[in-house]
């Protein structure tokens, strides 16, 4: 459920359409008493104004939350930040901001516990090995596509991104066994990455794959698969930009592919940069 703060109470009322007379009277309680309610379970509240648990838990539901538990949560967060001085000056002293930090910190610590060094080397030796690179993603993940082409394309690899579908399948047709063909899809059901990897493989083709699905259908079909964290079970997941543990990922490879050729790959940057700024 995406983060409402203070807008929640605001929120109910807007919705009061969507409810039934009974729930209706819940939401009026809410509003007029929030400090309680979130001190409260669905029973006792249930018990005290005289309506059955289950009627609470659609009432949760119809805001779009699992349950009562992530409602009550998330007016605990509304009574907090209604409470909190106006002199806070320390973003973290944000209860909001505080949920938003963990989530990144959880965000690295889980990406670095899944990904072993070995997995990183193979995804170097491959980039490094092929004569070109071919990145296909669709949507966000197109946006990750076109940073690893940016990043790596600036230290010497020859990268490739295909966002449009029809462009990639194509493209994938036209692959080697020399090629590396990447394929990005956090769900790993992308039907266009699919299809374009799919096509890439028959090709002989080495596959490399960023997803955050271990077992998905594109998974399958890769040589080696690297794991973003898949932050739909966040509480605050959809106010994390989804490209952010690809992002951390892309980190790794390039920092262990320079590593290994600091000297040729700082030249590329320097080269690459120079060139660009130059032009301005």
């Amino acid at each position: 459920m995406e983060y409402l703060g203070e807008n929640l109470l605001h929120g109910i009322e807007c919705s009061m359409d969507k409810f039934t007379s009974t729930e209706v009277e819940l939401a009026q309680y809410i509003i007029k008493h929030p400090d309680e309610t979130s001190q409260l379970t669905s029973s006792q509240i249930a018990k005290k104004i005289h309506i059955s648990p289950a009627t609470i838990t659609r009432f949760c539901q119809k805001l779009s939350f699992s349950g009562f538990n992530e409602f009550k949560h998330e007016l605990k967060r509304y009574v907090d930040l209604r409470d909190k001085p106006s002199t806070t000056t320390t973003i973290k002293q944000m209860d909001y901001f505080a949920q938003l930090y963990q989530n990144h910190l959880d965000i690295i610590e889980n990406t670095f516990r899944k990904v072993t060094y070995p997995d990183i080397q193979q995804a170097v030796s491959l980039l490094t090995h092929a004569s070109k690179i071919h990145v296909y993603g669709i949507g966000n993940s197109g946006v990750a596509a076109q940073e690893f082409k940016s990043k790596f394309f600036r230290i010497g690899l020859n990268v490739e991104t295909i966002t449009d579908p029809h462009q990639a399948v194509m493209d994938a047709a036209l692959s080697t066994h020399q090629s590396v063909v990447i394929g990005i899809s956090v769900t790993g059901r992308t039907k266009e990455v699919i299809r374009a990897i799919s096509i890439a493989k028959e090709q002989g083709a080495s596959i490399l794959v960023f997803t955050g699905e271990k077992e998905s259908e594109l998974s399958q079909l890769a040589d080696l698969t690297l794991l973003a964290m898949n932050k739909s079970n966040m509480h605050m997941g959809q106010n994390i930009s989804p490209s952010l543990p690809l992002f951390l990922l892309f980190d790794l490879i390039y920092t262990e592919l320079i590593a290994k050729d600091y000297k040729n790959r700082i030249h590329f940057r320097e080269k690459t940069l120079k060139a660009l700024y130059d032009n301005y």
